[in-house]
């Protein structure tokens, strides 16, 4: 009795806080802007938007949203119709895959549309039910599925876009784009000789069938809180603050609009974008990079695939910087449309706060605007004209790294200003584009397109041809500097190694709190890499998780959740990793284990945050017996809530003993666990 009282009082103390998402997690984050489609089931409204799936309670005003985290099976739909009788609505994804939602709650998916093996266009432009079949009109037939059984029954290929289809008289009738044809049910319809035309008009059966996007109007001011568009083409974190730059440029602009999006405390929120052209009188689009002021929460630049830089207070356009009034320099200068080629990239902030950035095909590549106000431009020989500049960082040494990223000429630009950004007569300079591995084997014909650099100042760097590793990088302007191929060793019992990723693009890569790699490619999802690129301790694609497409764009760590935002082709999700950044010492007032308590329907890891480096962790009961222990990834540590034995603790208290990598500090935080 006493033992339950202590336990009691225990509880109260260890009042659960608000936690951040369980490890293992994907959260998934659509634009649910720009709706297309709507379906009324029941008292609600189903609505289709930017792709997404989100639904509309209006008896409760509730609103709740479908991805594929849960409980969809794919990503970018683009056509819904309900089928009342069967309580199924039906959804067809961009790339023909189908599902079933039943009841508003099971999903039955239907891949075999998709999988199909058919030249033909596989769009459905329109749905028509009759009795427990739906006939999808397609771009070269119609699709029969059968709800009862929920599954698809017959595909009948006309050979001709089908804009609609009804069924009447036990005949099928399709309008198609070659006039109005009908087949007999009885008959097999799969043969296309049994399908008769009976007129060559389609505009009565059309004015009758036709399609109807929204069987509701949608109602204003419901749409779901999220990002305006599906364009995580870059992202970074100031602080809690996600930054998100939507547009782009690779080999040619991507035209994408003018987007700058952020996320903090839940949140979304995009700056204004209508109004800029006006006032420029220049396009407003692909705007491939924004940062914050370090001085001012509420000021931004932002820059351009080809305007330019652009000037944002609180959210608002201010400024804009161009070849006319500032020194940026168009990559065509000769050209009467050469103000739309100032294609600036790369905006970075030093220690100082000054502004620097990068421009592409220009005789002075990197442009520098100061904390006072003033820009300063700084000519390299090696890097005039130098394409596609990206990606920059400023190493621990203060040095600024850019990327380049076309395959003819592309490569790692690194300068060493000494402090002294007007001064360049004591600047160390280099710009190489054939990298020479530790085997020396000279490696021609790279791209470069990500840069980072990792907890013990190691340079990675994400090319064309895998990762490349530069462990030296303070030697970076010597003769003989060389990167480093990342060997693993086959499983084959041979001494062969392969060299990592050697066949993947690497568009992007972000070093978590453990000191890991998370590598973002071109075609082949995201791996989690260990510290060493040694071991590969994750590898996430569109087939295996909630991953919505295998193209990564671009990823971002939240510095102290961990939380991984990945940038898709497709939009924009998150993994929970298991990974915080680490403080730099300890604080009571910082760790915090989740859930607490821990409660008999649980079953996942427990975490504990708030941990300095490498720490080394003990679970000890109230006895001081030793019940498990491990190290921390960066600032976090999980426990399965199990002993030594593999065995699922029992009701109690339980103490976290923490101390860094050499002992000499220690704290304590208690976990309950209720069986």
């Amino acid at each position: 009795m006493r033992f339950s009282y202590i336990l009691f009082l225990c509880l109260i103390y260890l009042l659960p806080v608000r936690a951040q998402n369980a490890v293992g997690e994907w959260q998934t984050y659509l634009s649910y802007h720009n709706s297309t489609r709507s379906e009324i089931v029941g008292s609600k409204l189903f609505i289709l938007a930017n792709g997404g799936l989100y639904s509309y309670d209006k008896e409760d005003t509730s609103i709740r949203t479908y991805s594929k985290s849960f409980p969809l099976s794919d990503t970018e739909i683009y056509h819904i119709a309900y089928q009342s009788t069967y309580k199924t609505l039906i959804i067809v994804y961009s790339n023909a895959n189908i599902d079933l939602l039943v009841n508003e709650e099971d999903i039955y998916n239907l891949p075999d549309y998709k999988n199909k093996n058919m030249t033909q266009d596989k769009t459905v432009r329109h749905t028509c039910f009759y009795k427990e079949y739906a006939y999808l009109s397609t771009a070269s037939g119609i699709l029969s599925i059968n709800l009862k059984k929920r599954e698809i029954s017959n595909y009948y290929p006309l050979n001709k876009d089908v804009l609609a289809c009804n069924v009447s008289d036990n005949h099928l009738y399709a309008a198609t784009s070659e006039g109005l044809f009908a087949g007999l049910l009885t008959d097999n319809l799969l043969d296309i000789n049994n399908w008769k035309k009976v007129s060559d008009d389609t505009s009565d059966f059309l004015s009758e069938h036709r399609d109807v996007p929204f069987k509701e109007e949608v109602p204003e001011n419901i749409t779901p809180d999220s990002p305006v568009r599906n364009y995580p083409y870059y992202m970074s974190f100031t602080g809690d603050r996600l930054l998100i730059a939507g547009g782009g440029h690779i080999a040619n602009r991507l035209d994408r609009p003018g987007t700058i999006m952020t996320f903090e405390d839940n949140t979304w929120k995009s700056f204004q974008e209508q109004g800029i052209s006006e006032q420029t009188k220049h396009r407003y689009d692909d705007i491939n990079c924004v940062v914050q002021d370090p001085q001012d929460a509420t000021h931004h630049f932002a820059a351009s695939a080809g305007e330019g830089i652009y000037e944002f207070k609180d959210g608002k356009f201010i400024n804009w910087y161009s070849m006319h009034n500032s020194p940026l320099e168009s990559a065509l200068p000769n050209e009467p449309w050469a103000d739309g080629y100032v294609r600036v990239n790369g905006l970075i902030y030093d220690k100082e706060n000054n502004l620097w950035m990068v421009s592409c095909e220009a005789q002075h590549a990197v442009n520098v605007l100061t904390k006072n106000g003033d820009w300063v431009s700084l000519r390299y020989p090696e890097i005039v004209k130098a394409s596609n500049f990206g990606r920059t960082i400023f190493d621990k040494r203060g040095w600024l790294w850019a990327t380049s990223s076309r395959i003819e000429s592309g490569g790692v630009f690194c300068l060493n200003y000494n402090g002294t950004i007007e001064d360049t007569s004591d600047d160390q300079h280099k710009f190489i584009t054939q990298f020479t591995n530790q085997d020396g084997t000279i490696l021609e014909q790279l791209a470069v397109y990500c840069i980072a650099e990792d907890k013990e100042g190691i340079i990675w760097i994400g090319t064309n041809k895998g990762p490349l590793v530069l462990n030296n990088p303070s030697r970076y302007f010597n003769d003989n500097f060389y990167c480093t191929q990342i060997k693993i060793p086959r499983n084959d019992g041979s001494d062969l190694a392969d060299f990592l990723l050697v066949n993947e693009a690497i568009n992007a890569i972000a070093v978590d709190g453990a000191n890991r790699k998370w590598i973002g490619t071109a075609t082949n999802g995201i791996y989690l890499l260990s510290a060493d690129g040694m071991e590969t301790v994750h590898h996430f694609t569109e087939e295996n998780s909630p991953l919505l497409s295998n193209s990564i764009e671009s990823i971002a760590i939240h510095p102290r959740t961990g939380e991984v935002f990945i940038g898709t082709s497709k939009g924009l999700v998150s993994y929970q990793s298991d990974a915080t950044e680490a403080e730099s010492s300890f604080r009571e007032s910082n760790v915090r284990a989740y859930p607490n308590p821990v409660r008999p329907d649980y079953s996942g890891v427990i975490t504990v945050t708030g941990m300095v480096y490498d720490s080394d962790v003990k679970i000890v009961d109230t006895a001081g017996h030793l019940i498990y222990q491990g190290t921390s990834l960066g600032g976090q540590f999980t426990w399965n809530g199990r002993n030594k034995q593999g065995k699922r603790v029992s009701t109690g208290i339980y103490m976290v003993l923490a101390a860094d990598s050499e002992g000499k500090e220690g704290v304590v935080t208690k976990i309950a666990f209720v069986r």
